[in-house]
């Protein structure tokens, strides 16, 4: 069957079966056909976001949301555990998720516990306060992470002020500053409609979610107080070296480059779509250019992956990253400047139609579960529209691949690139 055609009914299915439900808060109603349901809030709120003195303060509330609420004042998660679901949370530089999934017999109950934890948090002082212990040991186990660690001070090091250069986390000293008023303060901005929203994927029947949703909305608190842009881009750094010294038995290689955000454009498709193609094509896979010369064939690295890193409204990273021996460390990023410099007579026109069948197939199974479905059509939503969680597709099958090397090279210069090493010391 033709591809474009095959993509076509997928996106014609998933349309057909998405709704927005009209509410203070949006809500986005997505039907399934299987007895699991996925509920969540989405928030454009994350640490980019945080003051100074208050770094780690967007974390520190998703450790806490789950401590209790009014109607919910004990363990969250063990009451959905026991249903037999599952409850989560992340916060990246410039979004907050909180999500449950379970069986559908205890969709409203989910529902139930979702709302009052987001609108009823309680954010007791003694919560807080083990929690900050609770983080304060993450922070201190960050060293059984060599490749986290790096990344985390190849940041620092590229950017003089953006706020990515903080890691989400915080810091020891600035989250002793934090208080249920500054959490107040900050947790204001979740409850604001303009920021957040909820997302429901289940086989319930939407007249009956709906009519579910509407008793919940009668009583909310809603905060129509706008979110602020308090950061700075600030400059970057294009070249420099980074040496870090620890308790690791091997050394940690990265290559680093600035990032497009990802809203930049190339035409119609984003700058970021080009990268994922071609983080794909580099290492994506055994086949792939530097797993095949610079691990098979060479035999210079343990592992190997190029990535890209970025936020919706901050330039990010763009990485490559190894594992060796120390003894191979410049032979490896001398080999690496080679394949970029000469990238083309490494990627056959047949392999980059078989990358993109992957990203097709990928898709397809991304779209099995609810719980899947509901963190792309959130994550989606948050800063472009939840369709683009199926329409990239269709941006995805018009990249060609001599734009592919334009935009590459539009950021990855073979002779300008910040050199990080993290070694036995």
């Amino acid at each position: 069957m033709n591809r474009k055609k095959v993509i076509q009914e997928f996106i014609d299915l998933q349309e057909r079966d998405t709704f927005i439900l009209d509410f203070p808060f949006k809500v986005i109603y997505k039907k399934v056909n299987n007895p699991i349901s996925f509920v969540a809030l989405f928030t454009k709120v994350g640490s980019i976001y945080e003051k100074d003195e208050y770094k780690g303060i967007a974390h520190l509330i998703e450790h806490c949301i789950f401590r209790g609420s009014e109607k919910y004042p004990e363990n969250i998660s063990k009451i959905i555990n026991s249903m037999g679901g599952y409850t989560n949370a992340y916060t990246s530089y410039d979004q907050t998720a909180y999500y449950i999934n379970l069986p559908s017999t205890g969709l409203y109950e989910a529902i139930d516990i979702l709302w009052d934890m987001v609108f009823n948090p309680l954010f007791r002082e003694s919560d807080v306060e083990s929690e900050k212990n609770i983080i304060y040991h993450e922070i201190e186990m960050r060293d059984d992470e060599p490749m986290v660690v790096l990344f985390e001070e190849t940041l620092k090091k590229m950017y003089i002020s953006n706020p990515i250069r903080n890691p989400i986390i915080g810091y020891k000293e600035t989250l002793q500053n934090i208080d249920k008023k500054s959490i107040t303060e900050f947790y204001s901005y979740y409850k604001n409609p303009h920021n957040s929203f909820f997302v429901v994927v289940t086989d319930e029947d939407r007249k009956k979610v709906e009519k579910n949703l509407a008793k919940l909305f009668k009583n909310v608190d809603i905060n129509n107080k706008s979110l602020v842009s308090t950061y700075d881009t600030g400059d970057y750094i294009k070249t420099g070296e980074l040496k870090l010294k620890g308790n690791v038995s091997k050394t940690y290689l990265m290559i680093s480059y600035r990032a497009p955000t990802l809203m930049e454009k190339n035409g119609d498709i984003e700058k970021s779509y080009y990268f994922s193609l071609m983080s794909y094509i580099l290492a994506g896979s055994s086949y792939s250019v530097f797993n095949r010369i610079l691990k098979n064939e060479m035999k210079l690295v343990d592992a190997v992956s190029f990535d890209i890193y970025s936020t919706n409204e901050l330039p990010g990273i763009i990485y490559f990253s190894a594992i060796a021996e120390s003894k191979n460390i410049q032979k490896i990023i001398d080999e690496y400047s080679k394949i970029i410099r000469n990238l083309k007579s490494f990627i056959e026109v047949e392999y980059f139609n078989i990358v993109k069948e992957n990203f097709y197939s990928s898709a397809f199974w991304n779209f099995e579960t609810s719980s899947n479905q509901g963190m792309l059509i959130g994550s989606n939503e948050l800063f472009k529209t939840y369709k683009e969680a199926y329409n990239y597709l269709y941006k995805i099958e018009n990249i060609q691949l001599s734009d592919l090397y334009d935009i590459f090279y539009e950021y990855v210069d073979p002779d300008n690139f910040v050199v990080s090493i993290y070694e036995k010391g």
